[in-house]
């Protein structure tokens, strides 16, 4: 694994390096999952082509949680309505954590495997889209509430009244839409099987090689991600086993991102 961490900053440092354009930096935390829908885990989960496991499991979920550092170039554009600098070509890296687990609990039986990686991915993104504003001023309406309380022998009217005020707007705003491609590594530092001890398997892999692709869209400081990623080198000598699927994470951005001062 440790051979391709020069590779990876290596690039990193160079697109950052020689680029004339005006860079800055977001960083933040993102926690996900996949909703225990299935969606993302080890394949295949059948006895016969896995190993790994001493039955069909058909029960399977991932969570993960990350710190990201993202680096985007600024770029000036024609059309100014919502500001004349926006995000273009960006890189985001993380330090990523992923457990997926499987088991046959929903068929009665006792049986789970269990992967924790860390991960590191080296993301290439493009902005699809980014918006800059300020909040229009509005007059908020007043509102009046009768509630009436039938006692045995009187009624108990209560009117409440809320006057109408100006709120004069003003407060800026900002949005953006990512779409995301690149590589990740990805490091098996913990297993375990169904009776919760640690796998001892010589063909298991510590590493493997996968791909990233996906969609963020943020507003102010909060991230909502959809990814998708593909095992490109199997977990285990001789069998093709790989780590697939779908993750929704949310996240929160340290810093704002009103790239119009």
């Amino acid at each position: 694994m440790k051979k391709y961490f020069p590779c990876f900053f290596l690039l990193l440092l160079t697109q950052i390096s020689f680029s004339q354009k005006k860079w800055t930096t977001n960083f933040g935390i993102e926690a996900g999952t996949d909703g225990w829908t299935g969606q993302a885990g080890v394949t295949p989960l059948k006895l016969k082509d896995n190993p790994l496991i001493h039955s069909d499991l058909k029960r399977q979920y991932a969570v993960a949680a990350a710190f990201y550092a993202e680096f985007l170039q600024l770029k000036k554009r024609t059309f100014t309505k919502w500001g004349a600098t926006a995000p273009g070509f960006g890189i985001k890296t993380k330090l990523d954590w992923q457990f997926f687990r499987a088991d046959n609990s929903n068929s009665g039986g006792g049986e789970a495997l269990g992967l924790n990686y860390a991960n590191i991915p080296v993301l290439f993104e493009y902005c699809l889209g980014y918006h800059q504003g300020v909040t229009r001023g509005g007059v908020v309406p007043g509102n009046t509430t009768v509630s009436e309380y039938d006692h045995t022998d009187y009624t108990h009217i209560i009117t409440n009244t809320t006057s109408s005020h100006y709120n004069p707007g003003g407060a800026k705003t900002e949005s953006g839409t990512f779409i995301y491609f690149g590589p990740q590594v990805s490091y098996l530092f913990k297993s375990f099987n169904y009776s919760g001890a640690m796998i001892k398997d010589a063909n298991i892999k510590n590493n493997y090689i996968g791909l990233v692709g996906g969609f963020t869209f943020w507003i102010h400081k909060l991230n909502l991600d959809l990814s998708y990623q593909k095992g490109m080198t199997s977990i285990y000598n001789g069998k093709n086993i790989t780590v697939d699927g779908f993750l929704l994470r949310v996240g929160i951005n340290f810093g704002s991102r009103l790239y119009n001062k």
